[in-house]
């Protein structure tokens, strides 16, 4: 992907790697929150605010693929950076190095969200990046399944199909991947269930 060596190391990442990471990430937010969030958050409102993240993150994920990762113009800085997010994927979709975000691009995602979640949601935060964080380990998990074979389990294999047709059939459409609510909400569900043509 990158001809400068350091870039291509940094660009590459590992489902072991990458769970790892998240999860350190994320229970660490939580003890962070523990100690200098409000004393009187209740268990079950932590929960909640933390479910709450998962939830939020199907329509980011959704919101980020649609309009984030499939935006193009003709500046050399968007194309550059369609192309190291999201456009290097569609064009080698089986580089299994490459479907989890690496851990330097992750951690400035992670910072920005924070400062975003953090002006409406002042120490909720704490918990609530974790949900969110959370959700999108489980949309990583999903993607790097059903890009490297095709799932006996039915659900993940109807997920693998509703990917598929977005990669192969119909790249303005099914832009969920670990569910296809959001396209259904929208109207970005495919026409038809085309044949894939590849895999």
């Amino acid at each position: 992907m990158f001809q400068n060596p350091v870039m291509e190391l940094l660009s590459r990442s590992s489902p072991g790697m990458m769970i790892v990471f998240h999860l350190i990430i994320a229970t660490g937010l939580i003890y962070i929150g523990s100690v200098v969030s409000v004393k009187d958050e209740t268990f079950i409102r932590i929960i909640i605010i933390f479910v709450s993240g998962i939830i939020v993150w199907s329509f980011a994920e959704y919101l980020m693929h649609r309009y984030v990762f499939h935006f193009e113009n003709d500046l050399r800085v968007v194309r550059a950076f369609h192309y190291a997010m999201h456009g290097y994927h569609h064009e080698v979709p089986h580089d299994y190095n490459r479907l989890f975000m690496p851990p330097v691009p992750a951690l400035l995602f992670l910072a920005f969200f924070f400062g975003v979640f953090y002006i409406f949601l002042g120490t909720w935060t704490w918990y609530f990046l974790p949900g969110f964080e959370i959700g999108y380990l489980i949309y990583s998990l999903i993607h790097y399944t059903v890009h490297r074979r095709v799932p006996k389990n039915q659900y993940l294999n109807k997920l693998w199909l509703h990917h598929a047709q977005h990669h192969y059939n119909y790249p303005d459409a099914a832009y969920g991947v670990s569910s296809p609510f959001w396209d259904i909400v929208f109207g970005t569900m495919p026409s038809k269930q085309s044949k894939v043509t590849k895999q």
